[in-house]
């Protein structure tokens, strides 16, 4: 059973974060999950449901309308990056299921990663209601989280407009689907830029705050508490002050106050950080890709037991947010110099023409691909490199 949970989650990571990371790697048949990580064993999870739990000086994981500098630390030292898109958000997935109680993960990150939603994806809803309702029968305090990405299609047009939508944007409700030529840009930019009919929404155009709403408010419904809002800057090419954004964020954390488990949903996204126009730190955390390069001297070569393709962390690499993460005053009313982020294995696909050389894709691939390729002990001792080096760094902990 052990196994299927490695495979079956392409070796998910615990990722590290500037609050005091925590990593660790899917337990195997003969390698406890904890082993040479680093990590403290899980601590026995609450049976409390989450409208008794105890106050927050009691309980690590509390929250409710807001969350602490504190528990948001210890949220994201616990975070799992898990990239659910087929159908493993189900009830009947036990190997899921045990994967994420096993490991005393409680920020599970990408838990819904529908890149270019469509019609059928609501037809969804109610199995990971299911699941998450499952999970939470045994942790009330794990978070799950969506994805609302940078990419639309023509899909878009099939799928209808809720009247409750139309209302909170104060307008009249009528019977349409969403318009995928009204949430582009007006200029043209990113015409097929994920392949043919789709493109970046534009964050300016009212039909995409209205689409991103109806997506929250349908995540919130089915028990998402978390929100990963992809690369809110290509959206947001054209929201120079960042109204558009301030509004939407906004108006889904409106929502949640009344709907969500706890009364607040958490906001990341791929960006060093972003002020609202009403200058308030747009999202609660910061997410980012590791800042990683492969090891050049090694020459090309395929990854084996005693010769696995190594790499090495870098301040000065393509992606880093060490030392660049925004401060300021966050939603939840504390401030920071720099906001806390998580640092994770970035999903963006495979260069198979450098396949196995030591290119700035991290020897032709991203980077959970390349993890998930290396041999286990190289996978262990990364992660215990990983976690010296991001807590040495002036704005992190070990």
């Amino acid at each position: 059973m052990k196994k299927r949970v490695s495979a079956l989650l392409l070796l998910a990571l615990l990722t590290g974060t500037v609050a005091c990371s925590a990593l660790a790697e899917p337990s195997s048949d003969t390698t406890p999950a904890t082993e040479g990580t680093g990590t403290p064993e899980p601590q026995p999870v609450s049976s409390a449901d989450a409208e008794t739990a105890p106050a927050e000086s009691e309980d690590p994981y509390y929250f409710r309308d807001k969350v602490s500098e504190t528990v948001l630390r210890n949220y994201l030292s616990r975070a799992v990056t898990v990239s659910s898109e087929n159908g493993e958000m189900n009830p009947n997935n036990t190997a899921m299921y045990e994967f994420i109680l096993h490991t005393g993960a409680k920020y599970i990150a990408r838990a819904n990663t529908e890149w270019s939603p469509s019609a059928s994806n609501a037809e969804s809803r109610p199995v990971q209601k299911a699941f998450i309702d499952k999970v939470h029968e045994k942790d009330p305090d794990v978070v799950f989280e969506a994805c609302i990405f940078e990419c639309i299609s023509k899909k878009v047009n099939d799928i209808p407009i809720p009247a409750c939508v139309f209302e909170a944007f104060g307008k009249t409700p009528e019977e349409r689907n969403f318009s995928f030529d009204k949430m582009k840009f007006r200029d043209g930019r990113f015409k097929d830029q994920w392949g043919t009919d789709t493109t970046v929404p534009d964050v300016t155009q009212e039909e995409t705050q209205m689409f991103f709403y109806c997506r929250a408010c349908e995540f919130i419904d089915a028990g998402f508490e978390g929100f990963h809002m992809g690369q809110v800057e290509l959206m947001g090419q054209l929201d120079t002050k960042h109204q558009s954004y301030t509004k939407l964020l906004t108006m889904i954390r409106a929502y949640a106050k009344e709907h969500a488990r706890r009364g607040f949903v958490f906001f990341n996204a791929h960006t060093p950080g972003i002020m609202g126009s009403d200058g308030v730190l747009l999202l609660d955390f910061h997410g980012y890709p590791s800042p990683l390069v492969a090891n050049r001297s090694e020459g090309a070569h395929r990854p084996t037991e005693d010769f696995p393709q190594g790499v090495e962390f870098r301040r000065g690499a393509t992606y880093s947010i060490i030392g660049k993460s925004l401060g300021g005053m966050t939603y939840s009313g504390w401030e920071c110099d720099s906001l806390p982020y998580l640092i994770e294995l970035d999903n963006n696909g495979v260069d198979m023409a450098h396949l196995n050389e030591p290119t700035s894709m991290l020897w032709g691939m991203d980077q959970i691909t390349w993890f998930a390729n290396q041999p286990a002990s190289y996978r262990r001792s990364f992660l215990r490199y990983a976690l010296e080096w991001i807590g040495s760094q002036p704005d992190g902990c070990g």
